[in-house]
């Protein structure tokens, strides 16, 4: 992948997350400031939504091995590469290249569901927050051992995937849908690094 098109895929830290992030979250707080109802649900909704988004896409997409070349060119080059390229931190964090068509595809059930584009913006809102906190979480879980803590925990679990079973513990910021889809290896089989 040439070096312009790589930055724009895919950024090697999540600082760079702000350029797309912020002006996402300023356009969903424009958009839903004419909703009925408070803010606090809608954005809630958000961030549970984008934590199954998360787990769905590393589970379901990132991981799909289609027998058409050109298919599986495209998922090697958006996660698989990472996998096979653990240390490499320009593969760390996403660029708007593919946070920006994500947030596109997470828009379309929320609308479904709320049949309101102002509800849909604040809810969204806390989307693109959770997101941020994803690509954070992501960068810390590779940029630096944790012994203690939350961090310590995720780490664990997310490089469990790497080094362990590729097929167990898809979630980044959180295990909720590895423990209810049954995905989550037991602490004690994770493999660190």
């Amino acid at each position: 992948m040439r070096t312009s098109v790589r930055s724009l895929v895919f950024s090697p830290h999540p600082i760079r997350t702000l350029s797309f992030a912020v002006p996402l979250a300023l356009l969903f707080v424009a958009a839903g400031r004419d909703a009925d109802g408070g803010w606090a649900a809608p954005i809630t909704a958000g961030v549970l939504w984008w934590t199954f988004a998360e787990y769905a896409f590393h589970r379901w997409l990132y991981h799909l091995r289609p027998r058409w070349r050109p298919a599986r060119s495209l998922f090697d080059a958006i996660h698989l590469q990472h996998h096979r390229q653990i240390a490499d931190r320009r593969l760390w964090n996403a660029g708007p290249l593919l946070a920006i068509p994500i947030a596109v595809i997470l828009a379309g059930p929320v609308l479904a569901v709320t049949r309101d584009p102002a509800v849909t913006s604040r809810v969204l809102l806390g989307t693109v927050v959770a997101y941020f906190v994803y690509e954070w979480a992501h960068y810390a879980a590779h940029a630096r051992e944790w012994r203690s803590g939350p961090l310590a925990y995720l780490q664990g679990f997310h490089l469990h995937h790497h080094h362990g079973n590729a097929r167990e513990c898809f979630g980044v910021t959180n295990p909720l849908w590895d423990l209810l889809f049954g995905t989550a290896a037991p602490r004690s089989r994770w493999v660190r690094r």
